[in-house]
């Protein structure tokens, strides 16, 4: 029996597999893949916008690391892998920009938010100063670690209540934990983001006066030397476009001033 006819099939089959992966292979190096630092807050609208800007940059993935803007500027500053940085804090930004670690922005700004007070859906209070006047434990994003805690930080000390509840507070890493601490029935109340409130299983209590804490910028960029800086200010570009700010309105977020 002749097998030379097999072993030439075999061996077209075989030398068209590795076409295809040599050309699989090229796709890949061809799409850059950014990492996003960004704060926690803004996971939910950034899950939509990822699907909107894949539409418009194929070539062009995004992977993100959520953590608090404090956390994650440390990690700037460490050296971690980061092409983008979100944060919900325009000194956390301005930081790293007189670091030297961020590429120069025009505009770096690109959304703002609110401060509110949250409990349980099963919770019967109906003013925030009942609450902070009783013994329940309260949840709030640690200071050092997220703008959050230090919005929240700022307001109670602006009413005069942050030393008095000090016993009572239960740290967070970042602002999301502080609202699952609030949605589990872990504390009686929290202080989050109005975007974060807004899809969560909580009752919000009392939006907090923005006369008692710092505006709430969030300010975005390029890291500088990351390797892709075209294509990180391609993203912030889009995430100033007007349909990445519907998207951002659609989840609590508004126009930055």
């Amino acid at each position: 029996m002749n097998w030379k006819p097999f072993v030439a099939a075999g061996a077209g089959v075989f030398l068209l597999q590795g076409c295809s992966g040599g050309s699989q292979a090229e796709q890949n190096e061809e799409q850059a893949e950014l990492t996003v630092s960004a704060a926690a807050s803004l996971q939910d609208a950034l899950t939509e916008v990822q699907k909107s800007f894949a539409k418009e940059y194929p070539d062009i993935s995004l992977a993100f690391n959520y953590g608090g803007s404090g956390t994650l500027k440390q990690q700037i500053e460490r050296g971690g892998p980061a092409d983008v940085f979100l944060s919900a804090s325009a000194s956390h930004y301005n930081d790293l920009e007189e670091e030297n670690k961020m590429v120069e922005a025009e505009n770096p700004a690109f959304a703002e938010n609110a401060l509110v007070a949250v409990v349980p859906e099963a919770s019967e209070a109906e003013k925030l100063q009942s609450v902070l006047g009783g013994s329940g434990r309260i949840a709030v994003a640690t200071p050092e670690a997220a703008p959050a805690g230090r919005y929240t930080r700022e307001a109670l000390t602006s009413m005069q209540e942050w030393e008095s509840v000090q016993e009572r507070m239960v740290f967070a890493k970042d602002v999301r934990h502080a609202l699952t601490l609030v949605e589990r029935g872990n504390a009686a109340v929290g202080f989050v983001y109005a975007s974060d409130a807004r899809e969560a299983d909580v009752r919000v209590l009392e939006e907090i006066d923005p006369s008692l804490y710092s505006s709430i910028h969030y300010y975005g960029g390029a890291v500088a030397g990351s390797g892709n800086e075209e294509e990180s200010r391609e993203f912030m570009e889009y995430l100033q476009s007007s349909e990445a700010q519907d998207i951002l309105r659609s989840y609590g977020f508004s126009d930055p001033e």
